[in-house]
């Protein structure tokens, strides 16, 4: 089988298509698209001017394979570590891909935390492995998902060829924060099982939480085993600069810089200069989002729960509120006839993997009167659907 045939679409995708395709029959119909994983706001005037002007300085000719040394001097510092270990990329989802195709072989497996963004189970197929989820549980008392480390453990156990751990927190679509304790966990399992723990932290900076986040770079003797994602798509509202990055050991990361020049050469230098502007005066920005986020999280989940038997799910980080109802039991039709009938775009849950199946993915990151709408539509079509 080759790669095309192994690969699946991604479900909230072809959604979107079918939105597209609405939209363009029925031009006069309110619709409301809460599906894609983005911030409603524009990137910020002064991020946007900083890219303007690199442009007009000239900034238009080939970079360096691993990023810009500006860059990759300004993410040292806000980090507190080196710039020999970054590798800056196009979006956090080439350096997904980038990390899949340098450290996987057809016939490795990797280990995944579901429900969670398809795309990096996806970029694993594409390198020739073998996915094998766990699903995070949904614990009824405090709903929230938590990490079952028990689920792990067996999966483990029953795995041949395990090469790697992929975590995602705070977690897309769920909201999952892990906590100190469970990284450490994680740490201890890859260093006795010789796994490479991939983390995706892109949403570390959009926490609800008062605790500092507990990033796979706070023990730095486990570098040799760690790659952690980020970018600037989702804490800055830049998800089409495309403007990513990797952090592990420096030999590795040069490794993966040259193997960079074979996929997209580098990221546009202009969206580099972008981003270091974003990193030294975007903090009052980040602040005044995340509060946002926070106020529209907690509107939305009040709504939501005057459904009849909604189930909310708790979210400690992202903007996203995953939901819950009798009538999403196949989430995939559910969103299907949701759109259809209402206009209303929501996330499929199935689209997320293991422990999806039944749920809906919300992006809170919009107006709240639109927010409002799009639950009373929900509301509505409910209704209509029990009688």
């Amino acid at each position: 089988m080759n790669r095309l045939d192994a690969m699946q679409p991604s479900e909230i995708r072809e959604l979107h298509n079918d939105y597209r395709r609405l939209e363009a029959e029925q031009p006069t119909r309110s619709f409301i698209p809460l599906h894609f994983g983005e911030p409603d706001l524009g990137t910020p005037s002064f991020i946007v001017e900083a890219g303007c002007s690199a442009l007009r300085n000239g900034v238009v000719f080939y970079e360096d394979n691993s990023g810009r040394p500006d860059l990759k001097e300004a993410l040292a510092a806000h980090y507190g570590l080196t710039p020999d270990h970054f590798v800056i990329t196009c979006g956090g989802t080439q350096a997904i891909a980038l990390t899949m195709l340098a450290l996987l072989s057809p016939g490795d497996s990797v280990l995944h935390l579901t429900p969670c963004w398809p795309n990096i189970t996806e970029a694993a197929k594409l390198a020739g492995a073998g996915v094998k989820e766990v699903a995070l549980r949904f614990d009824e008392s405090s709903h929230r998902f938590t990490l079952d480390f028990d689920a792990l453990l067996d999966t483990l156990a029953a795995t041949l060829g395990a090469r790697m751990l992929i975590v995602n927190s705070p977690c897309n679509p769920t909201g999952w924060v892990i906590r100190p304790e469970e990284r450490s966990q994680l740490h201890t399992l890859c260093r006795e099982h010789n796994l490479i723990l991939m983390s995706d932290e892109i949403y570390d900076r959009i926490l609800f939480t008062s605790a500092p986040f507990p990033s796979a770079l706070g023990d730095a003797g486990n570098f040799e085993r760690v790659v952690v994602i980020n970018g600037f798509s989702k804490t800055y509202c830049m998800t089409g600069w495309r403007i990513g990055y990797l952090i592990t050991q420096p030999a590795r990361a040069a490794r993966m810089a040259q193997m960079q020049e074979f996929l997209v050469s580098h990221a546009p230098g202009a969206g580099q200069v972008a981003a270091i502007t974003a990193l030294k005066e975007g903090e009052s920005f980040v602040d005044q989002s995340v509060e946002r986020y926070r106020t529209l999280r907690d509107r939305v989940s009040t709504e939501l729960n005057t459904l009849d038997h909604a189930c909310v799910a708790q979210a400690d980080g992202t903007f996203y509120t995953f939901f819950s109802l009798p009538a999403s039991k196949d989430s995939v039709a559910f969103c299907r006839d949701l759109l259809r009938e209402t206009g209303v775009v929501l996330a499929p849950g199935r689209a997320f993997g293991a422990g999806g199946e039944g749920w809906i993915r919300l992006c809170c990151a919009n107006e709240p009167d639109r927010l409002s709408e799009a639950i009373c539509r929900i509301g509505d079509f409910i209704a209509v659907r029990k009688h």
